[in-house]
């Protein structure tokens, strides 16, 4: 069964605006719905707010880092997908992500089309799995 791409939801929370932007623009041009944080605390909330599908997570932000803002939204959220966005790739970082159900670790930087093929992927697995609502 393939996925729609208009009824995904995904979630942008990267700290940096020209970064958000382009993979707002890129995403929005394959038909998903794009919501986005620029920070963990506005990124929690509007998870609770929104319920995307997927989650894609800036590693290194200002005040609350990837890892804390996806502690707290596995608090009350532990289904949706987590890709994770980072130039800062460390063990003890990729552990805490494993062991916070992350579907995919993305190095920065990275062409679009590995952005569009990591989300792909990790849709189509949801889907296999029988996740899908």
């Amino acid at each position: 069964m393939k996925y729609e791409c208009k009824s995904m939801k995904i979630l942008i929370i990267d700290d940096e605006l020209e970064l958000r932007d382009l993979y707002k623009k890129l995403l929005e041009l394959q038909n998903y719905q794009v919501f986005c944080a620029a920070n963990g605390v506005d990124g929690i909330l509007l998870n609770e707010q929104k319920n995307p599908d997927l989650i894609l997570l800036d590693m290194h932000m200002p005040e609350m880092s990837g890892i804390e803002t996806l502690r707290n939204i596995r608090k009350t959220d532990d289904s949706v997908i987590v890709v994770i966005l980072t130039g800062y790739a460390c063990p003890d970082t990729i552990r805490d992500a494993v062991d916070l159900n992350v579907s995919e670790y993305l190095g920065k930087p990275f062409a679009n089309t590995d952005l569009l093929s990591v989300i792909d992927k990790a849709f189509g697995s949801y889907i296999e799995d029988g996740n899908n609502g």
